[in-house]
């Protein structure tokens, strides 16, 4: 598959994953100096985990050590303060979950002996090692983490219960397969994302609520909403591509000096519910994310299609996709410029480094819409919600 934003996007990764680690070593020094007598400073793995970022962004303050978030990646033995949840479970990260049978409480935990104590006392739990999916090197968060409840909450800022563990024992079959056709068919955007993002979790709540939390708050972590019941893989390689593609687009454009001319929270398009209620706001790099993340849809959806990875209603679930993704591609770079062959708009909004970036996202719709126009320009998409729902599709557009 071609991907030449993969080459170009290289420096820009590079210095944008240097800066992240950079900055959380700094709030580490601050925040406990002597925490570099116990972990390896040259091992950006360590700096790059995404529950430090939640940890420094922590809004709920509810008890948590820092020394739970980083010793896992300790290689002397450390003994340190760890926390059960609500139904007494306890994650550390690059290790595994200790299941307790009590909630809400406190252990001394021993890393040499992978003991935990209660007041010198020894305390009974079963161990899970980390979930990690079958075939590549990304981690699967199967249970809820409570410093990750800070981030779900829905448009009015009111918080979720957010169920994860049911539907993760539901989905990971699907999960995994889609993991490993993006590994096999576009083996570039799987490199990314084994850098980049991780992590994940299955969630499962309403997408008129809320669909994705993502979020530089919690850098490395895809959250996938497998909130319809005939999701498989055909919507994981989708939403893999997407939901990773916010994680790989914050590192690139981290430095957002280097790349936007313009503010990057200038308003290109307000979106109003029918009673004029306002919904969002999108700025400049809403927008520049939103072309990313097509550009990786695109590139995924589009390879799977090319080497006949599905047939019957899958195949056309994914056409129905692309062709979905052509319209709200266009739509969105109408908001910059001309989709054909102006770029006035653009040298306006960006600099030399953001137009480089651009100027593949815009190729690539192009490229797309040209491949797939005489498939696609019949489908009728006028009841499609804002998230692609492939039963809305085959209403209008029927398999046959």
């Amino acid at each position: 598959m071609n991907n030449p934003l993969y080459t170009i996007s290289e420096p820009f990764l590079n210095n944008g994953s240097s800066k992240l680690n950079q900055n959380i070593k700094i709030l580490l020094y601050k925040h406990k100096e002597a925490i570099f007598d116990f972990i390896n400073f040259e091992n950006d793995t360590i700096f790059s985990e995404p529950l430090l970022f939640a940890y420094f962004n922590n809004k709920l303050q509810k008890s948590q050590s820092i020394e739970s978030m980083i010793y896992g990646y300790s290689e002397k033995n450390v003994k340190f303060d760890l926390f059960s949840d609500e139904f007494g479970r306890i994650y550390l990260p690059n290790v595994g979950w200790f299941l307790t049978t009590t909630p809400n409480d406190s252990f001394v935990f021993d890393k040499l002996s992978m003991k935990l104590f209660k007041q010198n006392i020894e305390v009974d739990f079963e161990f899970e090692k980390i979930e990690i999916i079958n075939g590549t090197t990304i981690e699967l968060l199967k249970f809820p983490i409570p410093i990750l409840k800070q981030f779900y909450y829905n448009s009015e800022n009111k918080f979720l219960d957010v169920e994860i563990e049911d539907i993760t024992k539901k989905q990971i079959k699907y999960l995994t397969l889609a993991y490993n056709l993006i590994k096999k068919y576009v083996p570039t955007q799987y490199e990314l994302i084994k850098e980049y993002a991780p992590k994940c979790v299955i969630f499962n709540f309403d997408t008129y609520q809320r669909n994705s939390f993502a979020t530089l708050s919690a850098q490395g972590i895809g959250f996938f909403n497998a909130y319809q019941d005939n999701y498989d893989e055909v919507f994981f390689v989708d939403d893999i591509a997407h939901q990773t593609g916010h994680i790989i687009f914050n590192v690139m454009i981290y430095e957002s000096n280097r790349f936007f001319k313009k503010d990057k929270n200038t308003v290109l398009e307000i979106i109003n519910m029918p009673d004029g209620s306002l919904i969002e706001k999108r700025d400049l790099q809403v927008i520049f994310h939103a072309l990313y993340t097509y550009y990786t849809s695109f590139i995924c959806l589009d390879a799977c299609l090319e080497s006949n990875v599905w047939e019957g209603k899958q195949k056309h679930e994914a056409i129905g996709r692309i062709s979905f993704y052509i319209n709200k591609c266009y739509r969105d770079i109408l908001l910059i410029d001309n989709p054909i062959n102006s770029e006035e708009k653009a040298t306006e909004y960006f600099t030399n480094d953001g137009l480089l970036i651009y100027r593949e996202l815009k190729a690539k719709w192009k490229e797309m819409y040209t491949k797939w126009f005489e498939i696609t320009n019949h489908f009728d998409m006028s009841n499609q919600p804002y998230n692609f729902t492939y039963s809305k599709f085959l209403e209008l557009n029927p398999y046959h």
